[in-house]
């Protein structure tokens, strides 16, 4: 055991969620990509219902799963010389996570506009998150390795990071935006990754290919490891030893869908890190986003290990082989 289990890479942010009662529009698209767009008034004031704030945060909202999980977790990234980087602190402080890296102009902001259905749209402001370096990093040499979808300068000090792991188990989470740019142009990180998590949109543009099976053979070809690829309301897909499966999901009623994929790495990667094996793992990983997605929180109802590991231990999730 070293003195970190787990360092993790990735974007802080403050969080601020608006409701409002007004009467929104949405439009369904039938178009290639088929996302609905959701319409505000041209020009009027809108009244909010309620603003509240949290913190969050692709990086900081999976090194704060880890830590409940009993994970010794270091968080490496950049905070604003504000008030929102002094929360963003003093929440690192609580959750017993050590930080390393320096002060930026401004800590990043998300601003989650809340409409019916559970759906919301996020303006995301990355502030400093881009501009982690090499200096920022500590000189240790962890069990894990994690990082959520990074940009700008933090993506190269990144990729230097974990390349550079000999005896650590890396995983990463990408971003449509880095997803579009290629298996070939991804290659030197891909080939330093033992899990890769992915949405389905997401592997496929990231592999050019639709059909699961395809995807899961040029994702194989190109990680080191293996690929976790998720599909909301429609569950997760893994593979293990040339067999392909499928995780449904238990019906859930969502409060708010933000932070359940980083709940669903940490508890997966908090399950393998307490040597439960990938079938399990996977299965942990929706635990921990179901608690997420019962909670406007990102974190607020995040599982500790034990209480993660016993529902583990009764979980009852349909799994089905699809080749």
């Amino acid at each position: 055991m070293t003195d970190t289990d787990i360092l993790v890479m990735g974007s802080n942010t403050v969080d601020i969620y608006v409701e409002t009662p007004a009467d929104l529009i949405r439009i369904d698209r039938s178009d290639d990509d088929g996302d609905a767009l959701l319409g505000y008034p041209v020009g009027d004031k809108l009244l909010a219902d309620s603003v509240s704030f949290d913190v969050g945060g692709s990086g900081l909202n999976a090194a704060t799963a880890f830590a409940r999980t009993g994970l010794a977790t270091s968080y490496v990234g950049r905070l604003g010389d504000d008030m929102f980087g002094a929360r963003v602190l003093d929440h690192l402080d609580d959750e017993n996570i050590s930080f390393y890296g320096g002060l930026g102009d401004q800590t990043g902001i998300g601003i989650i506009l809340e409409s019916d259905a559970a759906d919301r749209t996020i303006l995301s402001y990355k502030g400093c998150n881009n501009d982690v370096t090499l200096d920022d990093v500590p000189d240790v040499t962890p069990d894990w390795f994690y990082s959520s979808t990074v940009m700008g300068d933090t993506r190269e000090t990144m990729a230097s990071v974990i390349t550079s792991f000999e005896d650590t188990t890396t995983a990463i989470n990408i971003s449509s935006y880095l997803a579009d740019q290629g298996i070939d142009e991804l290659q030197p990180v891909l080939g330093a990754t033992d899990y890769l998590f992915v949405n389905k949109d997401e592997a496929q543009r990231l592999t050019g290919e639709d059909d699961l099976v395809d995807i899961f053979e040029a994702l194989g070809s190109a990680l080191r490891g293996t690929a976790i690829i998720t599909n909301g309301p429609n569950g997760v897909y893994y593979m293990t030893d040339e067999t392909y499966y499928h995780v449904a999901p238990h019906p859930t009623d969502v409060v708010e869908t933000t932070g359940a994929g980083d709940a669903f790495n940490a508890g997966f990667i908090a399950a393998k890190a307490n040597g439960r094996p990938r079938h399990r793992a996977v299965k942990a990983g929706m635990i921990q986003a179901e608690h997420v997605l019962h909670h406007a929180s990102t974190t607020d109802d995040l599982l500790s290990r034990d209480d993660l590991l016993d529902e583990l231990n009764n979980a009852d999730y349909t799994t089905e082989v699809i080749q």
